[in-house]
């Protein structure tokens, strides 16, 4: 319970059931308000690239790590290093990824996923089979949008469902790390 904010396990239930109906939602990740679709769903995703004015690549939040690790060709040291030490957390990690999500999430055969600190976004993203298809709540070169309901109004072309937050502004955004046969380069 935040500040008279309450998200229930029933309005949680709810928007997981949006997801999985191909629906796009705005909510707070444990960094930065985000929009979120279901990766398994081609009309979703065009929601969010329209949303986004951008076509890829898209972030994956997974509701574990063994889910977020599934996605990976080779589990490399760095890598199994890196999820073992950011995993939940702020921490979004680059690496080789097998193609089977729509292509907006891959760039370069490369993948960006992250483990988020957050619980209710991990329940969203096992809402969406694991894997949530995830981006800032924002438009091309403009600043965050609030997660409120006249937001949802106002981009009802693109989003069908608003978790409110407590939080009136973003956090951090989190630290990215892409991870290659030889070497891990922090990105952000």
């Amino acid at each position: 319970m935040v500040k008279g904010l309450f998200v229930s396990k029933m309005q949680t239930l709810k928007i997981a059931k949006v997801l999985r109906r191909g629906g796009v939602i705005a909510h707070q990740t444990s960094t930065l308000a985000g929009i979120g679709a279901s990766p398994l769903c081609p009309a979703a995703v065009v929601k969010v690239q329209r949303f986004k004015q951008r076509q890829a690549p898209f972030l994956l939040l997974a509701d574990s790590k063994k889910t977020a690790l599934r996605q990976a060709v080779n589990i490399s040291k760095d890598l199994r290093k890196l999820s073992t030490s950011s995993w939940a957390g702020a921490v979004t990690l680059v690496f080789k990824a097998r193609k089977h999500l729509h292509p907006a999430c891959y760039q370069g055969g490369y993948v960006a996923v992250r483990v988020d600190s957050d619980g209710q976004t991990r329940q969203l993203a096992k809402a969406c089979g694991g894997l949530m298809l995830s981006s800032s709540f924002n438009r091309k070169s403009q600043p965050l949008l609030p997660l409120h309901n006249c937001t949802r109004f106002r981009y009802h072309r693109h989003i069908n469902q608003v978790l409110p937050s407590a939080k009136l502004t973003g956090g951090n955004a989190s630290s990215i790390y892409k991870i290659t046969g030889r070497k891990v380069v922090q990105l952000r």
